[in-house]
């Protein structure tokens, strides 16, 4: 025990990696400055070679700069995913090992999240193979949450074009589009340019027509498409005479879906309804209901119950969420509600989603302000076929909606 008056030594307790962090982070027996970026910022460092004084690193970020003396130091990386192209650059620059071993086991551990664009866009950029077919597997397999988040935008031209290509992408045609139009707005805002249809077209040049146009939900390319300057005139007409069985001469591939929708299934999940279901009154209620399916299926429909009694103007409008098993929001819609008593009512959606199997997905029905029918001794689990259905409670319900009662009646679905 160390009495009163003892010098205690910093070292004192430390293992060699925790003293090594020390001297980093206190600048203790500094003998080298390093100038570092464009702006020259000072970092003091203790070095092992002959040579002392300054050396000039213009060409990387102080904070990057630090990660890889972090790294050199204790051989532990201090990075996020969203800095790690930076990082990985400077671990094969100056042949880091263990700092591009750390890189990659970051990048292969978010090459299978909604992130996957970005470790597709890195990996590409330094030849990761490997990383390259994992994550974009994942996308093919993942096309909704993956070209959904705002990350994605960062790619390049060349890895845009190596998504669009995919032939076999579980999202509809025009989830490609907005995916497009997202990074196309974003490319606008690099260079300085007016977020235009005609800005847009002189960036994306051919591979504009890697979209097929006559594929895409009509009421979205009528309102958002057709009027952007995005697409020429003549092209316009020929997709909406497209809709009308004519041939067009400008989109004249097919849809990029291998997987094929052919039976319908209409699954009810309640024993019997009753037509006692207040809602609460000093909350938005939020009725919600984690469902599985174990096949691959697009879900046209929504099928919730009706109104027990008159609903008025104010109360009648609800919104339908749908988030897939990450807890992203990949689909949104408000809906007018009957305003005279019915048992069920149907929210046919605007554009089918195609969900993976296995996977849950959670449906959320917002806003109910009206006294409705309710659905009591329900099926957690509901079969026809070799089609199995899983019903489960939702934490993001913040009602009695379970699975065995409540709100949500059932769904409307392809396989």
């Amino acid at each position: 025990m160390a009495k009163t008056g003892d010098t205690v030594d910093w070292q004192d307790g430390k293992s060699l990696s925790e003293c090594m962090i020390h001297m980093l982070e206190k600048e203790v027996m500094c003998d080298v400055t390093f100038r570092v970026g464009t702006d020259q910022s000072i970092i003091k460092r203790t070095s092992s070679c002959p040579e002392k004084g300054e050396i000039v690193v213009p060409d990387i970020n102080p904070e990057i700069f630090k990660v890889l003396l972090k790294c050199i130091y204790s051989d532990k990386l201090g990075v996020a995913l969203e800095n790690i192209y930076e990082a990985l650059y400077i671990a094969e620059k100056y042949m880091v090992s263990t700092m591009k071993t750390e890189c990659t086991s970051l990048l292969s551990s978010s090459a299978e999240t909604p992130n996957a664009p970005v470790v597709f866009n890195i990996a590409s950029q330094f030849h990761l193979e490997h990383l390259k077919d994992k994550s974009l597997l994942h996308i093919q397999n993942n096309a909704v949450e993956c070209l959904t988040v705002s990350n994605a935008v960062k790619i390049s031209k060349e890895n845009i074009e190596a998504i669009l290509k995919l032939d076999s992408m579980s999202c509809s045609e025009s989830t490609k589009c907005r995916f497009l139009i997202m990074w196309l707005s974003h490319q606008c805002e690099v260079q300085g340019k007016t977020v235009s249809g005609e800005n847009m077209r002189k960036i994306i040049g051919s591979l504009l027509y890697l979209v097929n146009f006559p594929f895409l939900n009509r009421e979205y390319f009528a309102k958002e498409i057709a009027h952007s300057g995005l697409l020429t005139s003549e092209e316009v007409v020929s997709v909406f005479s497209s809709h009308y069985g004519r041939k067009n001469e400008f989109f004249t591939g097919s849809v990029g879906h291998s997987r094929v929708f052919h039976q319908h299934y209409t699954v009810l999940r309640h024993g019997s309804t009753v037509g006692s279901w207040d809602p609460y009154e000093d909350i938005i209620n939020y009725d919600a209901l984690n469902i599985k399916v174990n096949k691959n299926i697009e879900l046209k429909s929504v099928i919730l119950y009706g109104p027990n009694g008159d609903v008025s103007s104010s109360a009648k409008t609800l919104t339908v969420k749908i988030l897939n098993d990450s807890g992203n929001e990949i689909y949104s819609q408000k809906y007018e509600s009957c305003t005279e008593s019915q048992e069920l009512q149907t929210v046919n959606l605007n554009e089918p989603i195609k969900l993976d199997s296995n996977k849950y997905f959670t449906i959320i029905l917002v806003g109910l302000k009206f006294k409705a029918h309710s659905g009591t001794k329900c099926k957690p689990e509901y079969r026809i076929d070799d089609v199995i259905v899983t019903f489960q409670k939702s934490l993001n319900c913040n009602t009695t909606t379970n699975e065995v009662q409540g709100q949500i009646a059932g769904i409307e679905f392809n396989i």
